[in-house]
């Protein structure tokens, strides 16, 4: 399915990282010679499962939970696309975070001035 979505969008699935879990079904001979080897994708593994990358775990976690409806809603790859694009902005740039002192990551950045300069105009 992937290559599929990937040759209509005309992606090259060659210059994308696959992040995965480090269950069988991801580091199996077929998975390993069918999907890496044959279409030359890297593979990204955590050392210890999600143990090892709890911050993404959990912000994935939380990303799919609070958006589960919209995401569900969406008829094809690209209007999926383009509502991940919104809400990870949103999620940056308004939402505000309590671990952040209710500021957005965006302007929680920019005070502290660790802001890359590409996106201090997009505040």
């Amino acid at each position: 399915m992937v290559r599929s979505s990937f040759n209509q969008l005309d992606l090259k699935i060659e210059e994308v990282i696959v992040h995965t879990d480090q269950d069988g079904v991801f580091t199996g001979h077929r998975w390993l010679r069918e999907t890496v080897l044959r279409d030359s994708v890297r593979a990204s593994y955590s050392e210890d499962g999600a143990k090892g990358n709890v911050y993404m775990e959990s912000f994935f976690g939380r990303f799919k939970e609070e958006n589960r409806s919209i995401l569900w809603e969406q008829e094809d790859l690209h209007s999926l696309w383009e509502v991940v694009k919104s809400r990870v902005r949103y999620y940056n740039r308004e939402r505000r975070h309590s671990a952040l002192g209710y500021k957005s990551p965006i302007k929680y950045l920019n005070e502290k001035g660790k802001i890359p300069s590409r996106y201090a105009s997009e505040n």
